[in-house]
């Protein structure tokens, strides 16, 4: 039987809470629907917090842990991927390495007197290449913070074959910087950005929002990708269909 490769997406940022879980869980559930296999993989994760897992009406949900709790850490950006992906594998698959401070993972692991595994970081993706269609690895915070001592989101994306690059801004005010700056320093570092897109990270928005995304298209050769609104469930159509040609 013909096999085909996994098709890999890179989710980045241009900053932290910008909504990258978010989207990268939008496209996960978006192509669920569409009856393809979706692996998704959390490389490390700050910010954990105790806790157990329960099934509600056929879904998994999350029992924040009490004083006392012997949940184990669980990385609530991790669960909301592997919940939109249809729960493939196992949850400690998706996020092998989880801290519970919520600063950057190397400063994380060390209050901990931990370090990051930097070999696992690029290892751990290694079990979601073979039996699916698709592949969504989500960083942490920006595409220039730190994963592990001496390497940056850039590095692992370098390590992983540099796959396809999808940046992820917030509509709101200073965006366009940001956009921009993230798009011209991964393009002058050697990496292709394949598209970028604005994530409402609030119901309110301020009055940038509604020309933001023609100033980044006015001064950026990246392809924009569109608008992801509040609280939708699933990508627009435009979107979805711009990610699925990147790989026709």
């Amino acid at each position: 039987m013909e096999t085909h490769p996994t098709k890999t997406v890179f989710v980045t940022g241009t900053d932290t809470d910008v909504g990258k879980t978010y989207v990268a869980s939008l496209l996960a559930r978006t192509l669920v629907g569409k009856c393809q296999r979706v692996g998704v993989y959390k490389p490390v994760a700050s910010g954990c917090i105790p806790a157990t897992i329960m099934m509600v009406d056929g879904q998994p949900e999350l029992n924040p842990g009490q004083s006392g709790d012997s949940g184990g850490m669980v990385a609530t950006d991790a669960f909301e991927l592997w919940r939109a992906a249809g729960m493939p594998r196992r949850l400690d698959d998706v996020c092998p390495q989880r801290f519970a401070l919520p600063v950057a993972p190397p400063a994380a692991a060390a209050a901990e007197n931990r370090e990051v595994d930097a070999k696992l970081l690029v290892d751990g993706a290694a079990k979601w290449r073979s039996g699916y269609d698709w592949l969504i690895v989500e960083g942490a915070g920006g595409f220039m913070s730190p994963l592990a001592d001496g390497l940056l989101n850039i590095d692992l994306y370098r390590q992983l074959g540099q796959p396809k690059l999808l940046v992820v801004a917030a509509n709101r005010l200073g965006t366009i910087h940001q956009s921009l700056a993230t798009c011209l320093a991964a393009q002058q570092l050697g990496c292709e950005v394949s598209g970028l897109l604005l994530n409402a990270v609030q119901s309110t928005t301020d009055s940038s929002c509604t020309g933001n995304a023609e100033q980044i298209r006015r001064y950026s050769n990246v392809e924009f990708l569109g608008t992801v609104d509040y609280q939708q469930t699933t990508l627009p159509d435009n979107i979805i269909g711009a990610i699925e040609k990147w790989f026709a």
